[in-house]
């Protein structure tokens, strides 16, 4: 192999390690595994790659839309209520999630912990209400170190009054971030494959 084609191979190697890398860890983070009715609610003691805390709320177009597809969860059902799935990966990864107040509701009734792993904790919606009229989703997103372990638990769950009235979830991902000499072997990777080409450009 020439050293044209083995460059052509390790960049095309690490454009793969990258598409892995953001590759989404969470199992069913849209809650769209589960049909449920269009109009309605349920609540579930698990959905697909979730455990309940004891149980969540599954809701499609009720009291809101969803950020992505057409469910997602509310975190006080009968009463607070949480969820929380086991995420294999170790190192730097990233945390994203969209959350919303619920409709209609008064501050102090929303409140969403959030925490992964034995080192990240987290409260969104801390005295925040609802709107008028349907979700208003946000963005949270953060990079969190796991450590070494190769697992950690992710879980969410109401803080807020205990009214079957509280915020909502969806679009849940955690994504790994490649090292820094990733980065670091791909611009050496460019950056020799541009002097080997003005080399043979300078012989022609």
């Amino acid at each position: 192999m020439n050293l044209k084609n083995f460059f052509a191979a390790a960049l095309i190697g690490l454009a793969g390690a990258g598409a892995q890398a953001s590759t989404n860890l969470v199992v069913n983070g849209s809650f769209e595994a589960t049909v449920q009715g269009a109009n309605s609610w349920s609540t579930y003691n698990s959905l697909p790659g979730w455990t309940g805390l004891p149980t969540v709320e599954l809701r499609n177009n009720v009291a809101g839309a969803a950020y992505d597809g057409k469910n997602f969860v509310e975190l006080d059902s009968n009463r607070n209520s949480g969820i929380a799935q086991t995420i294999f990966a170790k190192g730097l990864v990233e945390l994203s999630f969209f959350y919303s107040a619920r409709t209609g509701t008064a501050a102090g009734s929303n409140d969403i912990g959030v925490s992964f792993g034995e080192s990240f904790q987290s409260v969104v919606l801390d005295g925040v209400a609802g709107t008028s009229a349907g979700n208003d989703w946000k963005k949270f997103t953060r990079v969190i170190d796991l450590g070494n372990s190769g697992n950690a638990v992710l879980a969410f769950y109401a803080l807020g009054k205990s009214d079957s009235y509280g915020g909502s979830l969806d679009n849940i991902t955690v994504t790994a971030v490649p090292e820094p000499e990733t980065y670091a072997l791909l611009l050496a990777g460019l950056g020799l494959m541009g002097m080997v080409a003005r080399r043979r450009n300078k012989v022609a």
